[in-house]
């Protein structure tokens, strides 16, 4: 995009550095080394227009992930709005949880915990580990780590709830022990 602004610029728009600039653009041999072994090919859209075919096709240039994605797009939206729902549900379940001690919200509040820890590690898995950056094999086993990660949160969890004083208790041991000292 900085690319494309900076040539729309009246010091670019000189008829030498259009030409220079189509041509390196729809160069076959440049063009399928290295863009077409890094992008699909929905990626690489140069298109001609009767105006301005150099600049045209600078803009028809797209790599946004709605294009690049390898798989089908997904509707993310809908994740968005669980994802923000599970925390407006935690606000209200962890208060509840600590003020009425027992194993079913303790369950729920352990639920809710493991999965909004998940959406933020999976979040980061996704925008930092690239597949285009490091590779294939990186972002597997990255997000490999984070399933594994939070079937082990949510295993101690339950084993908290379940064979020991359950999440509230201890939170409510730990903070009894933290004001004496």
């Amino acid at each position: 995009m900085a690319l494309s602004m900076f040539l729309r610029t009246p010091a670019c728009a000189s008829r030498l550095i259009s030409q220079h600039v189509r041509r390196l653009a729809l160069q076959p041999a440049l063009a399928q080394r290295t863009l077409t072994n890094t992008l699909p090919a929905s990626c690489i859209s140069l298109k001609e227009s009767k105006n301005t075919p150099t600049l045209n096709a600078v803009r028809e240039f797209k790599t946004t992930p709605v294009h690049c994605a390898a798989e089908h797009a997904h509707d993310h939206s809908r994740l968005w709005v669980i994802e923000r729902a599970v925390t407006a549900v935690m606000l209200g379940a962890i208060p509840a949880a600590l003020i009425m001690p027992n194993k079913i919200l303790d369950s729920v509040v352990a639920i809710l915990i493991t999965a909004h820890s998940f959406w933020g590690l999976e979040a980061m898995v996704v925008e930092y580990l690239r597949v285009l950056v490091v590779g294939e094999v990186v972002p597997k086993i990255a997000m490999a780590i984070v399933y594994i990660l939070m079937v082990l949160q949510l295993g101690g969890l339950f084993y908290l709830i379940f064979n020991g004083g359950g999440m509230a208790n201890s939170f409510w041991k730990m903070w009894t022990n933290m004001k004496r000292r």
